[in-house]
C-alpha cells in the first residue's frame, strides 16, 4: 500500500506535536513534578514514534522511542528531572525537527540519530561510559595505572599528558585522533586515554582526548608529531602532575558558537512559513454558500446577455459585487491566524540563550490570540527573533548584576501583541540596562554616520533611535551573537516593507521597549488612486493622513526645504512628480496634496489630483526588482492597467 499520500498529514500532525512538547519541557523544567505534563510528553513522543514507524520514518521513530523511554522513566520514579535531562531531551526535539524538515522537503530523513541515542540510553545506567568524561584539571588515574607508570619511570621514562581539542563538527575528528594514537604508540607506552580507545574509534567523544603517554621523547619531539596532523584547534603537552585550563580564548569560543547555534536552530523555526491553516467548519460552509450564490449569479447572467435584458443586468451586477466583497471578507478572515502560533516558538529559544549567557530570564507571552494575516505572520518572525536576542544580550543583567543594584535576580521579557483599529501593535519590552545614548551617539560617530555637532543638537531619543541604522551598535565586542550592528536595521527594514513602523522607548538601569505597529493584512488594502504626470499611483490609505488644496503662494522656503502651514504646524512639502523623476509644469494657483505620516513626522506630497479611493490587491514584485526604494508593488486596475504602489518610507 502507498502511504505516502499520507506524508503531509504526518508532517502536520508531527509538528503540532513539537510545538507542545517544547512548551510543556519548559514547564516541567520549572516544575519538576508536574505529573500533567510528565503524561503529556509522554503520550506526545510515543505517538511520535508510533506514526514515523508506520510512515517508514526509521530513524525517526528510534529516537522517538529513546526519548519515549526517557519520560517512561521519569514518570515511573527511576530517573530524576535535572537541567541536563531537559537538555538532552530538547536536543532530542531539535533533531526531530530537523528530520521532520527534511521529510516534508524531499521524503527522506538524513538525521544521523545514533550518537544521541547513546547518550539517552546512558542516562538509563547506573555508572556513565568513558566517552562522556571530561578532561578534568588533574589527571585521574586508577591504582594499577599508577603503578605502571611508577615501574616505567624508574627506568628513565618521561610521562607526559597530552590533551588534544578537535573541533567538534569535524568529521574526520576520528581518523585524526586514531592517527595521533598510531604515531604516539610508535615512540612510547600509552597508558591511558580519555576516552577508551574503543570509543575513539566509534567516534564517540565530542571534541577533546586525554592521553598519557610514557617515551624517551623529549617534549618538541611530541609537538612535531601532532603538529604534523591538521584540524587540531589547541593542545597542550603537560607533566603529569600538571593542571589542565582550556585556553580562555576556547571557552570564548565555545560559548559564542553555542549562543549562534541556538539562534541559527530557532531563527529557521521561527521564520520558517505557516504551511497550512485550520479552518472551521462555520467558515467552510459560508464560503461555500456565498461561491454557491456567484454560481447562481453566473448562470443569470448568461442568461440576461441571451435576452439582452440590460435593465435586469444592473441588478445582477450589484448583487455579484456584494457577493465578491463578502467573498473577500470571508477569505480574509480564513487567512487569519493567532500570533501565538509564532509567539510560542520563542520561549525555547530565550530559555536556551540565557542558559548560555549563564542569566535567568523569564519570557512572558500575552496577546498570543490576537490574529494577523499569514503573510504577516511570515514576515514577523525574523525581526522578532532579533528583538529577543538583543533583550537577552543587551538588556537583562546577570543574576549578580541584578542583585547588586537591587533587582530581582530573574530578569522579565514581555512579547506582547494587541490590535488597535485597523493596526496591530507587537511589544518587547524588557525590565534591564536601558541603552545608553552616550554610547549609541560614539558609536555613530566612529562610523561617520553623524558627526559631533550632529550629536550635540539630537536628544536622547533622537540618538536611541540610531540603533535602527546600519553598522550601529552599542556591544563592545564582536560575537557571533550580536556587536555588529545589523540586527536592529533588519527589524527596521522588515517592518517597514510591511508598511509599518518601529519605535523604540528606554530608560537606563530600568529596561527598554520597542513597539512594532503592523497593518492586519498586507494582501488587500485600502488605496488612495492618485495621477501623476498622466500615471495612476497607489499610496495606502493607512499612510495618509488627510488630503488638502494649498494655495502655492503660501509654499515658503526655509533652510532650502519648502514647507506650508497647515492649522499652526509646520509641514514640509514635494512634490511626487520630481519624486518619481517627472518634471512639473503646472501653473494653477492651487495644489492637491495628500498629507501623509512618516514615523510620526507629517509630510505633504503634491500630485496633480485623486483619482479614487479603493481596495486593491498587492503584487509583490518579482526578485529582479524586489528591493526597489519607494514601490512596495503593484495592482492591476479596473481597465486592466497596472499601477505602482507607492512605498512613503523609503520614497521619503
Amino acid at each position: 500500500m502507498d502511504i505516502s499520500k499520507y506524508r503531509d498529514e504526518f508532517v502536520s500532525e508531527a509538528r503540532d506535536h513539537l510545538d507542545e512538547l517544547n512548551d510543556l519541557l519548559l514547564v516541567l523544567e520549572k516544575d519538576h513534578n508536574s505529573t500533567e505534563s510528565i503524561n503529556e510528553i509522554f503520550r506526545a513522543f510515543h505517538t511520535l514514534k508510533g506514526n514515523s514507524a508506520a510512515m517508514g520514518f526509521h530513524k525517526f521513530s528510534e529516537l522517538a522511542h529513546a526519548l519515549e523511554d526517557i519520560m517512561a522513566q521519569i514518570r515511573d520514579k527511576h530517573l530524576e528531572v535535572a537541567t541536563n535531562v531537559i537538555d538532552l531531551i530538547l536536543e532530542g526535539c531539535d533533531m526531530l525537527e530537523i528530520g521532520l524538515e527534511q521529510i516534508s522537503s524531499d521524503n527522506e530523513e538524513r538525521i544521523s540519530p545514533e550518537e544521541l541515542i547513546g547518550e539517552l540510553k546512558q542516562l538509563l545506567e547506573e555508572e556513565p561510559q568513558s566517552a562522556s568524561v571530561s578532561i578534568g584539571a588533574k589527571v585521574s588515574l586508577s591504582e594499577q595505572e599508577q603503578e605502571k607508570i611508577s615501574e616505567h619511570k624508574q627506568k628513565g621514562q618521561n610521562i607526559y599528558r597530552i590533551v588534544l581539542i578537535f573541533d567538534k563538527h569535524n568529521f574526520l575528528k576520528t581518523p585524526k585522533a586514531l592517527i595521533i594514537l598510531r604515531e604516539l604508540s610508535k615512540i612510547g607506552i600509552l597508558f591511558k586515554t580519555t576516552p577508551e580507545k574503543k570509543d575513539i574509534e566509534q567516534g564517540k567523544f565530542s571534541s577533546e582526548v586525554e592521553i598519557i603517554l610514557g617515551c624517551q621523547k623529549e617534549k618538541r619531539d611530541i609537538e612535531m608529531i601532532i603538529h604534523h596532523i591538521t584540524g587540531i584547534k589547541h593542545f597542550s603537552i603537560l607533566g603529569l602532575d600538571d593542571t589542565y585550563e582550556k585556553p580562555k580564548e576556547m571557552l570564548h569560543e565555545e560559548k559564542e558558537y553555542a549562543k549562534a547555534e541556538i539562534i541559527n536552530r530557532h531563527k529557521e523555526y521561527a521564520v520558517g512559513q505557516i504551511q497550512s491553516v485550520k479552518v472551521s467548519m462555520d467558515k467552510l460552509d459560508k464560503l461555500m454558500n456565498l461561491v454557491g450564490e456567484l454560481l447562481i449569479n453566473n448562470i443569470r447572467l448568461q442568461d440576461i446577455i441571451k435576452k439582452r435584458d440590460f435593465d435586469s443586468m444592473k441588478i445582477v451586477l450589484n448583487e455579484v459585487d456584494r457577493l465578491v466583497l463578502d467573498l473577500q471578507a470571508d477569505v480574509m478572515e480564513v487567512r487569519m491566524v493567532p500570533i501565538g502560533s509564532i509567539f510560542n516558538r520563542f520561549p525555547r529559544m530565550v530559555r536556551d540563550l540565557a542558559k548560555k549567557e549563564g542569566k535567568k530570564v523569564n519570557l512572558v507571552l500575552e496577546g498570543e490570540d490576537i490574529e494577523f494575516d499569514r503573510t504577516v505572520l511570515d514576515k514577523i518572525g525574523d525581526p522578532l527573533v532579533h528583538l529577543l536576542r538583543n533583550s537577552v544580550d543587551h538588556g537583562i543583567e546577570t543574576a549578580e548584576e541584578r542583585q547588586k543594584i537591587g533587582k530581582r535576580e530573574e530578569g522579565i521579557i514581555k512579547l506582547i501583541a494587541r490590535r488597535e483599529k485597523s493596526k496591530a501593535i507587537i511589544e518587547v519590552t524588557d525590565d534591564g540596562r536601558g541603552i545608553d545614548p552616550k554610547e549609541v551617539k560614539e558609536s555613530s560617530i566612529a562610523k561617520g554616520i553623524i558627526t559631533r555637532e550632529e550629536a550635540k543638537n539630537m536628544s536622547d531619543e533622537d540618538l536611541r533611535m540610531l540603533i535602527f541604522l546600519p553598522g550601529v551598535s552599542t556591544n563592545k565586542i564582536v560575537t557571533e551573537v550580536s556587536g555588529r550592528g545589523v540586527g536592529m536595521d533588519v527589524v527596521k527594514n522588515t517592518v517597514e516593507a510591511m508598511r509599518g513602523n518601529v519605535t523604540l522607548k528606554s530608560r537606563m538601569g530600568k529596561g527598554t521597549s520597542v513597539v512594532i505597529n503592523l497593518p492586519l493584512t498586507i494582501a488587500i488594502i485600502t488605496s488612495l488612486l492618485v495621477r501623476v504626470n498622466q500615471e495612476i499611483y497607489a499610496i495606502p490609505l493607512s499612510s495618509v493622513n488627510q488630503t488638502v488644496d494649498v494655495d502655492t503662494s503660501k509654499v515658503k522656503t526655509i533652510l532650502s526645504k519648502k514647507v506650508f502651514v497647515l492649522r499652526g504646524r509646520e509641514i514640509p512639502i514635494f512634490w511626487l512628480h520630481e519624486l518619481l523623476g517627472y518634471t512639473w509644469d503646472n501653473k494653477d494657483n492651487k495644489v492637491t496634496v495628500i498629507i501623509v505620516n512618516k514615523e510620526g513626522e507629517e509630510i505633504g506630497l503634491v500630485v496633480d489630483s485623486i483619482f479614487s479611493k479603493q481596495q486593491i490587491l498587492i503584487k509583490g514584485f518579482s526578485d529582479i526588482l524586489k528591493g526597489t526604494k519607494g514601490f512596495s508593488g503593484a495592482t492591476i486596475l479596473g481597465d486592466g492597467k497596472v499601477a505602482l504602489i507607492i512605498d512613503v518610507m523609503t520614497l521619503l
